[in-house]
């Protein structure tokens, strides 16, 4: 009996369940974060449509922006489908076939001072190559909820398709390079541009078709 009624509970629940919205974007992503607040533009890198391809990727942005005293580079990876996660590779994997020795990695979590209040669980990891280093922070986007790996993301996807039959999701990257630059600085920097990024990101993420 107590499986019978388990069958009928899961039968109820996927037959009440929303359908999947794949909810095509009115505009592209890099239109969307065109105007940071306290950050300027100041730079693009295009990828070649091979990578393109490679990568899946339904719109990205990879774009530098400056507050006058910082500047930090922004790509962003952007799904529309979850049939598409696992598409983006993790840093700690390509990063190192990019000739970029990891120094050091881990995982945090910051909570953004705006009316929200969203925290973000993030990974991070300092990278070095010749003279130069360079600090990432980064993390999976599964619709509304970062997570710091794809396992975590594959879930909270699960979850938020049931709930919500959004399957957006996309992975993001913000670095900037140490130069004269303490880490503590670094990540400063990084947070404080997060912080100015992240609500509009989230009104993309969240917006219909």
């Amino acid at each position: 009996m107590i499986l019978i009624v388990c069958f009928v509970a899961a039968a109820a629940f996927v037959q009440s369940r929303p359908d999947a919205n794949i909810a095509v974007k009115k505009r592209q992503l890099q239109d969307a974060l065109a105007n940071i607040p306290e950050w300027n533009r100041v730079g693009s890198s295009p990828l070649d449509d091979r990578i393109v391809q490679v990568l899946e990727l339904d719109d990205y942005v990879s774009q530098n922006y400056s507050n006058g005293n910082h500047e930090i580079s922004l790509y962003i990876g952007y799904y529309l489908s979850t049939k598409k996660v696992g598409a983006a590779h993790d840093p700690l994997v390509c990063m190192p076939g990019q000739g970029w020795t990891v120094l050091d990695e881990g995982k945090g979590e910051v909570v953004l001072e705006n009316q929200n209040r969203e925290r973000i669980s993030y990974s991070s990891m300092m990278l070095q190559k010749g003279g130069a280093r360079q600090l990432v922070v980064y993390w999976f986007q599964a619709y509304d909820t970062p997570a710091p790996s794809t396992f975590k993301q594959k879930l909270f996807l699960l979850y938020r398709k049931l709930l919500t039959g959004r399957e957006d999701n996309a992975f993001v990257r913000i670095s900037t390079f140490l130069d004269q630059n303490s880490i503590d600085e670094s990540y400063r920097s990084i947070f404080q541009f997060v912080g100015s990024f992240y609500p509009d990101f989230m009104n993309y993420v969240t917006s219909g078709a």
